[in-house]
């Protein structure tokens, strides 16, 4: 199998993969380290877009799924593991005075998310509340008096903070109605997760044991320590630690005037391995990945039949509204890998492929969202502008009736077989 052939010759894999692959991601986290965070790229989106609407056709209905936005860490451990292992260095004299500074700035980190560990940043509410801006300004007639706006929120503070930063924005803008839920029974399509894809993204799923290998052999980072210690440590605890470092490194663009510039630590090369690793597990869990028999795309399901029923009862009632929803990056990066917005629901093997043709950074940064955009004309024909990011993306399996724009009956079509 290619997947086992992968990870017991990583070595060899990423020696003889695409060099023209290698040097695009390269360069961009050369560019942009902060990319190499992931799911923590704070969002950077200042303008949104949309192609030419037909002539005839105006906007009736937008329905939305936003990530909650940027947040602190929600796992204490990667400061201990981190701090322990300096401790341990400094205990055998093994630490250099970079070392030192790098250990402070860690334990600075740990100190700024004492009491915060998962909540949303002021950062996170300034990127609700310019995302809500541009929908206002772009489509101005969806929230006049006379429409409506529907607003859902997982139960998870961070993501009830995204709504309420997002819902104040757009009252602080028109005199639209704002009706606002953060309940249990949302979660059963919000934030779904079957028992399935709970098992094979587990700690335990058969496929962690193989990939566990690679992921070690990226996270030695012989540069990096080369830097903060001595001597390079001879441990088994080594990749631990620098997972627990990047983990907090990665943390630090989403949190304001926090002096810790733990990216320039890393050397691009190996930064660019840790975001491998980071990016596969999650196109494992939440894409279109056979490595977990397609379980993340199964958990949300629930989400894509809610979008539709929502639409066709506001479309049926002839009323304009808005529907929108506050989750997490899993729901997103699920969603957008289910339907294949712009071509990212491939089936991939390696974390090659993944980081060349799946790149988490450019899915679902802090505050990602999905907006479909809902236009009618006098006739009653009704199209869709799918939009990432409030940019205009494609769904390659359906028709297009215009540059952008999607017949709606065709696209539900294709996503109810789906």
């Amino acid at each position: 199998m290619r997947l086992k052939r992968f990870f017991f010759m990583a070595s060899a894999a990423m020696s003889m993969m695409s060099a023209s692959a290698a040097l695009d991601v390269e360069s961009i986290i050369a560019e942009c380290p902060e990319k190499a965070g992931g799911i923590y790229y704070a969002y950077d989106v200042e303008e949104d877009s949309i192609p030419p609407v037909p002539d005839g056709y105006t906007p009736v209905y937008i329905s939305h799924y936003g990530r909650h936005g940027s947040r602190w860490p929600v796992n204490k451990k990667i400061y201990k593991i981190a701090g322990d292992f300096f401790q341990s260095q400094q205990l055998a004299e093994n630490i250099t005075p970079e070392g030192k500074d790098v250990w402070k700035m860690v334990t600075l980190c740990a100190g700024n998310a004492q009491g915060h560990l998962g909540e949303l940043t002021p950062m996170g509410e300034r990127q609700h509340k310019a995302i809500a801006e541009r929908m206002y300004r772009r489509f101005p007639d969806l929230f006049s008096g006379k429409s409506h706006v529907v607003a859902r929120s997982s139960i998870e503070p961070r993501c009830i903070m995204s709504m309420v930063a997002f819902c104040d924005r757009l009252r602080e803008l028109s005199p639209v109605s704002i009706e606002k839920h953060a309940t249990p029974g949302d979660m059963d399509f919000i934030h779904h997760n079957t028992e399935e894809a709970k098992m094979n993204t587990g700690e335990d799923a058969p496929w962690m044991w193989e990939f566990d290998h690679y992921r070690d052999s990226v996270s030695q980072c012989g540069k990096v320590a080369a830097k903060l210690f001595k001597k390079v440590p001879d441990s088994d605890s080594v990749p631990a630690f620098m997972r627990s470092l990047y983990d907090v490194a990665i943390s630090v663009q989403d949190i304001d005037s926090l002096d810790a510039d733990l990216l320039s630590v890393f050397d691009r090369d190996e930064l660019t391995g840790l975001w491998k690793a980071s990016n596969y597990m999650q196109y494992v869990a939440n894409a279109k990945s056979p490595v977990s028999i397609y379980s993340g795309t199964e958990s949300v399901k629930p989400l894509l039949n809610e979008i539709v029923e929502r639409a066709d009862e506001m479309l049926s009632s002839g009323q304009s509204r808005v529907d929108l929803r506050f989750g997490h990056d899993t729901d997103l990066l699920r969603l957008v890998s289910l339907v294949d917005l712009d071509g990212r629901g491939i089936e991939l093997e390696d974390p090659e492929e993944a980081a060349e043709k799946w790149r988490n950074f450019e899915i679902s940064p802090m505050g990602a969202n999905i907006q479909f955009i809902f236009f009618r004309n006098r006739a009653g024909n009704v199209i869709v502008l799918p939009r990432l990011n409030e940019i205009p993306v494609a769904i390659s399996d359906v028709p297009q009736v215009s540059p952008g724009y999607y017949d709606w009956e065709l696209l539900k079509t294709y996503f109810s077989s789906l």
